[in-house]
Parts: C-alpha cells; structure tokens; sequence
C-alpha cells in the first residue's frame, strides 16, 4: 500500500457490463493509481443493488442520467485504502472505507446549504472521472465508470468526495448496503418525508430500498404501514420488516378495485399521511397522489426511464399535497452515512433480513438475473 507517487497500474479481476441485456463477464482489466483527489480501494464486499439493474437492463435509457458502455457496475461497497492520490486529506492508506456515490466536497454552495444534498464539485452520475478520463482498461480500451464507484472489481478508484472513513470492526459485507439501497429507503421515509407516530404510510415496491422505507416508517412509530407490490412472495419480508398490510394491484384489479379503492378502505376513507413510491415508475406515482389525505406528503424514490413523464394539474396541490423527490435519503453522505453505519454496530439498526447470501465475482450475472426475476433482496459479492 502506498502514496500516489509509488501506486503502480494494477491488473485484477471486474465484472464488465457490455451492453443493455447483454451478459455481464469477468474479465483481467488494468486499474491506474489515483491522480489527485482519488482514492484507489481495494474492494471486500460489494451489493447488488437495483441501481445497478437499471443499467444492466437499459432502463435509464433515454433518461437524464449519464452512463457509457462498456462499464463496470457496482456502488455499495466496503474497502481498504491501497493508495491515494495528491491533495487526499480525510482518508489514508489502509484505512477501512464505504463508497458513497453521492459525494460531498464540504466546500461548494450544494454543500454548505442544508437544504439539499447535492454536491457541485462532481455530479453523482459520471461515467469518467473529473480529468474525463476513465481508470480501468481492458485490452488498451477504456471502461467506464458507473456512479463514480465501479465496485464491481477487485480494486476501483474513486474521488475522494465519494469515500467515507468506517470503523475497521464493522461487518464490511452488511455495513456495504449503506453506501445506496438501506440509506436509500431509510432515509426517505424519516429525513426526507418525516414520518410520524400514529400515522398511515403506504410504500410502492418491496424490494430493498421500499422495504428500508417500511422499517423507517416503523420505527418512526407509524400506525398503519401499507406495503405495495405485485409480487405475492413479497407478503412474508413485508409483514417481517413492519408492513401492517400489504396490496397487490393486479389482485386489485381482478376484484374490480383500483389500487386506491383499497388504499383508501384501509384508511377508513381518509387516505394516507405519507406515501413513498420506491419502483421507478410512473402509474404508481399517479396512485400515490391519488391516495394521500389533502394534506399528505407523496416521496418520489425510485429511477424513472426518461421517455416517461408525469401529467398533473397543479390544483391537485391547492389543499395542501405535496410531491417531493429524494436522492440518497436526503443525507449529506460523508457527514451522517457513516454514523448510520455507527448505529448498526450498535445494534440499533437491523439490516439482517436484507440478505440473501453472499456470491463470489465470477457468479455476478447469476445474481442480477435473480434480481431481476425477483429472487433476491441483496446480494453480496465478497473478494
């Protein structure tokens, strides 16, 4: 492990995304040393998360957010420091790290504000880094970049706006769901949307991130927590995490009830306080609206394809709805991401039921296919 100045281009294992639906392969790709302000990790477990699936499966295609082909997925992931680059101040070599994809340069406007957790100093989506470049090769041909993380791959380097210091006795293949889909839910539902005690909260999508979303709603104390997928299998780990009900839309419709019918008979015709959509699509939005109370708050979390756009009359707000987004949970992510890290070593925070197992590198196509058939939650895979 060493400085910049002594780094080497390593040779090592990543799994390379070619293209959309296209098998993701394990292949030997060359990784450079960090220039200034990076940091190249050495990677130990890393999550697949369903970010990562929207580019293995094309669909952000069309949308707002940036990627190129060939690339390396992978963004939830846990390290040590094998080298760092000129001007690198917060970490230091051998120090164990999470990546966080949404960085934090503590410098710029986004950054002293608290309103927001966007960042100036680098978009969270670029497939190069901030030189334009990419750091990985394969046959003399760059890869890029996905998230600015690409920890899909033994050793990655990343801006050092995107790295945070963790405690070297956390469980690194547990503590990698907070780098996105944990922190994702979590925080929509108890910083962004600031569920309540006694409250009623329905969440579209029971995948990981909408299921961290139901497990912040409980704990906020909400009184009624209403899980919504289409997929039955999904009842057991709903009720598990703290889903009060749970509606399937297409049992819906073959009832000859609206997903709202229903939502709104739970309610006892109120309507819901909050509701969080954490699928990416757009008919669930428009549900979401249509349930809440006048006064309810509706938390856009997933990633939406770009071709599809959202058609409302501004009156629907006049009684005092609200629509709002939310990226990464709200959190400033080098400043509170480490301290949620710090409360499930304490044991406050239980992310167990997360799991469904670990996997070795080369088994990473398997583990997004069961992803994509819905046969897993989160998926590890440990180097």
């Amino acid at each position: 492990m060493s400085a910049a100045s002594d780094a080497q281009t390593i040779r090592c294992r990543a799994a390379i995304c070619w293209a959309p639906n296209q098998a993701i392969t394990v292949e030997e790709v060359e990784v450079d040393p960090p220039k200034a302000g990076e940091v190249r990790i050495k990677v130990l477990a890393n999550g697949i998360c369903h970010t990562d699936l929207h580019l293995y499966t094309g669909h952000t295609t069309g949308s707002e957010v940036k990627y190129e082909y060939p690339c390396i997925l992978g963004h939830e992931a846990t390290g040590i420091v094998e080298s760092v680059g000129d001007g690198v101040t917060s970490v230091a070599v051998g120090d164990h790290v999470m990546s966080l994809f949404n960085g934090q340069c503590r410098e710029c406007i986004y950054c002293k504000n608290p309103n927001t957790n966007l960042c100036l100093k680098r978009s969270f989506d670029e497939p190069r880094m901030s030189d334009g470049t990419a750091r990985f090769r394969f046959n003399g041909k760059p890869v890029y970049h996905f998230l600015g993380i690409s920890s899909l791959s033994e050793y990655t380097v990343i801006s050092e706006i995107q790295v945070a210091k963790i405690d070297p006795k956390s469980r690194m293949d547990r503590a990698c769901i907070f780098s996105c889909g944990f922190t994702t839910g979590y925080g929509s539902a108890v910083n962004v949307a600031k569920i309540n005690s006694g409250s009623a909260v329905a969440v579209w999508g029971m995948g990981a991130v909408g299921l961290a979303a139901v497990y912040g709603a409980c704990k906020a104390g909400a009184n009624i927590i209403i899980g919504v997928d289409t997929n039955d299998s999904k009842i057991t780990i709903a009720k598990q995490i703290g889903c009060t009900h749970f509606v399937n839309p297409l049992k819906c419709e073959e009832d000859g009830k609206s997903t709202v019918d229903v939502i709104k008979q739970i309610t006892n015709g109120l309507g819901l306080d909050f509701a969080l959509e954490c699928v990416g699509h757009i008919k669930p939005i428009e549900d979401a609206i249509e349930s809440i109370a006048p006064w309810g708050t509706v938390v856009a979390v997933g990633v939406y394809p770009g071709n599809k756009n959202l058609e409302i009359s501004p009156n629907t707000f006049l009684t005092g709805k609200k629509l709002t987004g939310a990226l990464f949970g709200g959190y400033k992510s080098r400043d509170c991401i480490p301290l949620l890290v710090d409360e499930y070593n304490r044991g406050e925070i239980d992310v167990e039921p997360f799991f469904t197992g670990n996997i070795k590198l080369e088994e990473v196509d398997d583990a997004f296919q069961k992803l994509l058939k819905v046969k897993a939650l989160r998926t590890v895979v440990l180097f």
